[in-house]
């Protein structure tokens, strides 16, 4: 007889897709990294989680996740481009709180194991907003470093780098490659996110002109590999794709097409944490415990 599949909701309200049997493992993975007694809210403002039992989870989830028949396909997929590339900088944007969601702590898991796959040695830079100290401290402890500035994905490539950005808001990918708007720049650029062709086919396109015109732009030059997701948790890798660019293609644009200016957005499809937005958030949390 086959497991009956049911719906587990976690913390941040994120649903797992998944069978009896796995629900009960996943419903209380938080709970045995953190002190007892404790609400996991709670326990995160409070700084009460207990790292070196994270760490030890986390090692499980790896295990979990690189086991899978998801990770083994989608390695056998992406190997060979990425390591044909020699990508020589890891950037990931976007992971979100990890030590509260699943889904994101499944993302973490996700990037170190490709790492390994790739022999991967030096460090991997990460970035997101919403990260309080005890992600930061993980993520050190994990031999990364969290860069402490919002660039709004606008970052510029100087080697091959990998960009990981897991469910982040398309217009990250769009400055991304707005600030890399030259043939030679963009054929560094190799990026696991959302898929490029779903989000032109599912958005309407007067937004897509406004919120992803380089999107847009360079789709007839951009190689896709969708990564089938079959994972027991259908809402953590879905839609997800490996992009990069075709040196060829690329080369054959005219002059005209690499003039470019710097995108901005309307706040009716604005899905991004500016850094205005953000500095508005930090004063605000600061206003909130000055008055607590």
């Amino acid at each position: 007889m086959s497991q009956q599949s049911n719906f587990s909701l976690d913390s941040d309200g994120f649903v797992f897709v998944t069978s009896s049997k796995k629900q009960r493992k996943t419903k209380h993975f938080v709970k045995r990294f953190v002190k007892p007694n404790t609400g996991e809210s709670e326990l995160v403002e409070r700084g009460s989680v207990d790292i070196e039992q994270f760490l030890r989870c986390f090692e499980e989830t790896q295990f979990d996740l690189k086991s899978s028949n998801y990770f083994k396909q989608t390695i056998d997929k992406v190997l060979p481009v990425l390591s044909g590339a020699k990508v020589e900088r890891i950037i990931c944007l976007g992971l979100g709180k990890f030590l509260e969601c699943p889904i994101s702590r499944h993302q973490l898991a996700f990037i170190h194991c490709l790492q390994k796959e790739l022999h991967f040695d030096r460090q991997i830079q990460y970035f997101d907003p919403v990260f309080g100290r005890l992600e930061v401290e993980i993520l050190e402890h994990l031999n990364g470093v969290v860069l402490r500035e919002n660039c709004e994905g606008k970052y510029t490539v100087d080697v091959t780098t990998l960009f990981y950005l897991p469910h982040c808001p398309k217009q990250i990918s769009n400055n991304l490659l707005w600030r890399n708007w030259s043939s030679q720049l963009l054929e560094k650029v190799f990026l696991i996110g959302n898929s490029f062709a779903g989000i032109i086919r599912n958005s309407p396109r007067r937004l897509l002109e406004k919120n992803a015109h380089f999107i847009l732009e360079v789709e007839d030059s951009c190689r896709e590999i969708e990564f089938k997701n079959n994972f027991k948790h259908t809402d953590i890798f879905n839609d997800t794709s490996l992009h990069y660019f075709d040196a060829s293609s690329l080369c054959s644009k005219p002059e005209e097409f690499w003039i470019s200016e710097e995108p901005h957005y309307t706040e009716e499809d604005l899905e991004l944490i500016t850094r205005n937005i953000q500095l508005g958030l930090t004063i605000t949390a600061a206003a909130d415990n000055g008055n607590s």
